[in-house]
């Protein structure tokens, strides 16, 4: 009988004590939720204080979950509902506003000499009189990324390779300032005598001529070409470290559309 009883009291400390277990362990889970809940407030309580937010904008911001790891570019670490790490290239690229404008990305110097004739009484050659006028511009090719957009942004994970298709690069309106003009001495002939006047028209349209000329020269000496690979060299300067930045495995490749 007495075994009975101190079997029975051994039992009854074994329930005792496993019942108290078990109420230690819910005390610590409810004491750390109501921690965790306590934290979020003060952190909402923080951030609407620092930002300037209503306490339920603040809320509902820290409440707001990311998108499934899906609909990102590439996956980098995915630890389910702890959470994931992920790498979006076109929205790095395309998040840098600063960047996303015309690019002077080459320049070449244009030049172009125009002979002045200037002939006399009945065209006698013995009237005439030159003047050489050298027309030194400048070319300069830019490449728009204003309109870039996510589709012209693809990932080959094979490859490890993200490629960029912009514009080709456009030549901008040759400039010619006006202190680059240099004007040689006037030629006469025996009996001729005086300058060569122009009229600001007459100026205008023998300029209007020599940047005609050098445009010729551009296309005769596929300059265009210079200046895709000039393009390719500095748009891949730009945005190569960014792509590094969310990942050193892959690398920038600029096409043209």
């Amino acid at each position: 009988m007495s075994d009975m009883n101190e079997n029975d009291i051994k039992h009854a400390l074994k329930k005792a004590e496993k019942k108290g277990r078990r109420k230690g362990w819910f005390a610590r889970i409810r004491t750390f939720f109501v921690g965790i809940i306590a934290g979020m407030l003060i952190l909402t309580m923080f951030t609407a204080y620092m930002h300037g937010l209503a306490v339920k904008d603040a809320f509902k911001a820290l409440f707001t979950t990311e998108t499934a790891v899906e609909n990102h570019d590439l996956t980098l670490i995915n630890h389910r509902i702890f959470g994931y790490k992920v790498a979006d290239f076109a929205e790095a690229v395309l998040g840098d506003e600063e960047q996303l404008k015309k690019l002077e990305v080459y320049s070449r110097e244009a030049t172009d000499v125009a002979t002045l004739t200037q002939a006399g009484l009945f065209k006698i050659k013995a009237f005439s009189k030159y003047q050489l006028i050298t027309y030194n511009g400048k070319a300069v090719y830019t490449v728009d990324l204003s309109g870039l957009t996510a589709d012209d942004i693809t990932l080959d994970e094979d490859t490890k390779t993200v490629t960029m298709k912009v514009p080709a690069p456009v030549l901008e309106p040759i400039n010619i300032p006006s202190e680059s003009i240099q004007f040689g001495d006037v030629e006469k002939e025996a009996f001729a005598f005086g300058n060569i006047k122009l009229t600001p028209e007459q100026q205008a349209e023998v300029e209007t001529q020599a940047k005609a000329r050098m445009l010729e020269k551009l296309e005769t000496e596929n300059v265009a070409e210079d200046a895709k690979a000039a393009a390719e060299h500095s748009i891949w300067e730009i945005f190569q470290p960014m792509i590094s930045n969310l990942s050193s495995k892959y690398s920038l490749k600029v096409e043209f559309k």
